[in-house]
């Protein structure tokens, strides 16, 4: 913009609740108890490293992959999300 001749940036990010003090474990449990409660989604393992999600395991198909990747971005405290699920057809 014409005229401008500095920026500041002073954006601060604030997340609800207690996400910052949840342990990795805690973020896992949650998120394999959602996939409890989702009668779409069998239960698979869930590692969690600091704010990232890894899924491991295998499932049915394409679509419980992707009901998996949601349920795991929706859990709090994750940031990002490695779906290592295997779609195995019978």
């Amino acid at each position: 913009m014409a005229g401008v001749n500095a920026v500041v940036e002073k954006i601060e990010i604030k997340y609800p609740g207690n996400w910052a003090k949840k342990d990795d474990s805690d973020i896992a449990a949650e998120i394999v108890n959602a996939f409890k409660g989702n009668w779409e989604v069998p239960s698979g393992k869930v590692k969690v490293t600091g704010h990232k999600a890894t899924l491991t395991g295998t499932v049915e198909s394409w679509y419980q992959k992707d009901e998996a990747v949601r349920i795991a971005w929706n859990a709090p405290g994750v940031w990002s999300v490695d779906n290592e699920l295997l779609v195995e057809y019978e």
